[in-house]
């Protein structure tokens, strides 16, 4: 759950990091502005085990935004996508997104007899408007591989100021979620309580989370730009009350790195 926040945050920190840059290329050439944009580097994530997780865990990803013709995009864990609209004032597209949250039995011994949810590919809608130093966005996030992992909502609004060659932005939101994502992690029936001892929990659709995203951007060069992120978000309703929620203040941290080609 954290972990595809911090993603989304990701994204966010890559598209702000590129502002400066397109122009800078465009000068040097003195012609137009290629098609393609295209930067790549390394990342690493610190998340927690699984949604409501106390422990976390580090794992390295390669970050990449690739766009064409400002209409195609894959970026981050949106790995394919399309702006129906996408200029100085709105984006607004669609695409498949990889979300990478699970939960195994390894994780933690109190998961025995819940069993296991697998990582997911997502259908996803958004909408984002831009105004000054203000970013309104949202979007919707359906489970297309029948991984059990429903559908997510998102609202967020960030506030951005630029300082030279950094960017900084902090933003808050929340996360909705369907009934059928609530029951996969935070639910407990009948023969999972039997087999794992956890007491028989039954949730339903409506608030997960509200988070606070804090954001900095540092362009090194005309090709290097370093991001960071803090994603801190408290469980609410049913996710905080689960008896398979062990703290409800999750916290998701990442770096970055990425060399733009052109």
């Amino acid at each position: 759950m954290l972990r595809r926040l911090a993603f989304r945050t990701l994204l966010l920190s890559t598209v702000i990091a590129s502002w400066p840059l397109m122009p800078a290329a465009a000068a040097e050439s003195g012609a137009a502005t290629s098609d393609w944009s295209i930067s790549v580097g390394p990342s690493v994530y610190v998340a927690p085990k699984y949604p409501g997780a106390a422990s976390s865990f580090v794992f390295p990803w390669i970050d990449q935004e690739i766009e064409y013709q400002h209409r195609f995009f894959s970026k981050g864990m949106d790995f394919a996508g399309v702006y129906v609209v996408n200029d100085d004032t709105w984006q607004i597209g669609g695409n498949f997104q990889f979300d990478p949250t699970w939960r195994h039995a390894h994780d933690d011994a109190r998961l025995n007899g819940l069993g296991n949810v697998n990582a997911t590919v997502r259908a996803k809608a958004f909408a984002q408007y831009t105004v000054s130093f203000l970013t309104l966005s949202t979007d919707a996030e359906q489970d297309v591989l029948g991984n059990r992992q429903g559908l997510i909502a998102n609202a967020d609004a960030y506030a951005s100021a630029p300082l030279g060659r950094w960017l900084f932005s902090l933003g808050t939101g929340v996360s909705w979620t369907n009934g059928q994502y609530m029951r996969t992690f935070f639910g407990v029936d009948d023969g999972q309580s039997a087999h794992s001892g956890l007491p028989v929990f039954a949730t339903h659709a409506g608030i997960r989370d509200i988070h606070v995203n804090a954001i900095v951007t540092c362009q090194l060069d005309d090709h290097w730009t370093a991001n960071g992120s803090l994603t801190v978000a408290r469980l609410r309703g049913d996710a905080a009350d689960s008896p398979i929620t062990q703290r409800r203040q999750q916290t998701t941290a990442m770096a970055s790195l990425t060399y733009r080609f052109r």
